[in-house]
């Protein structure tokens, strides 16, 4: 029987039980105060900054929130793509370094005067074309990641850079996980970046972590996404093995 998109948040919600310290901290942290997330974009969607006691702060992307013009171009399900954010972590996690540390910690979770949604852990820094030159290493990791997962979304503002702390940070994962054919919005900088510098040559540390997604059968991931989608990772990992470069945002 297919899963449901509930089915598949209950398994999300599940996984989050050996999930590292940050992780079971924004599950359970008390919240200080929500408001709602100004920005300059008219017709964006809706979210809330959110302190925890400890004056953390958080990105919550409440469910029924995103801009449904949005999804529809991307053709991407107003909720599903909203756990997308908590599977490209889960992902990351699983992977490690240098991906645990470029991806910001995501979970779901249910935030008092805002509702259910995915908290985002905040990442200091913003669209800082700096990376380029200042971290080419992250920058060359985030392009990888890209292509992983398929980002349709990761334009010249859609990424953080904190030049102090030299820290890059792949925000926004919500359209991701493509399937052959979908929209994909100018394509991806870091990409375009990769194979401008080294040809989207894969290196030897790539290429064991696609082995090892192979092995692993992705680490489970596969059962948070759509079957479609979920496939599609599936024979992307395989196609880069078997080319040994990364994908342009067009070969999705």
């Amino acid at each position: 029987m297919t899963a449901t998109l509930q089915d598949r948040i209950n398994r999300l919600q599940a996984a989050t039980a050996d999930g590292p310290a940050l992780e079971q901290l924004m599950l359970r942290e008390p919240v200080l105060s929500v408001a709602v997330n100004a920005t300059s974009h008219p017709g964006a969607s809706v979210t809330f900054v959110v302190v925890f006691e400890s004056r953390r702060q958080a990105i919550l992307k409440p469910f029924g929130g995103q801009n449904p013009n949005a999804c529809a171009n991307y053709d991407q399900d107003r909720d599903e793509c909203l756990t997308h954010e908590v599977v490209a972590w889960r992902l990351a996690h699983a992977l490690g370094d240098p991906f645990d540390q470029l991806l910001p910690t995501a979970v779901l979770r249910d935030v008092p005067g805002a509702g259910p949604g995915v908290l985002v852990n905040f990442r200091d820094g913003g669209p800082d074309p700096a990376v380029f030159t200042d971290a080419p290493a992250q920058a060359h990791a985030t392009a990888f990641w890209d292509a992983l997962i398929g980002q349709q979304d990761r334009h010249g503002a859609n990424f953080r850079y904190d030049p102090m702390a030299r820290r890059l940070a792949a925000i926004d994962s919500a359209f991701a996980f493509a399937r052959p054919g979908d929209f994909i919005n100018d394509g991806s900088l870091f990409i375009e970046f990769r194979h401008a510098t080294s040809d989207g040559t894969l290196d030897d540390d790539e290429k064991n972590a696609l082995q090892e997604l192979v092995h692993h059968d992705l680490y489970g991931v596969g059962e948070f996404l759509s079957q479609d989608r979920g496939d599609a990772l599936r024979a992307r990992v395989k196609r880069m093995l078997a080319s040994g470069r990364l994908p342009t945002s067009g070969e999705f």
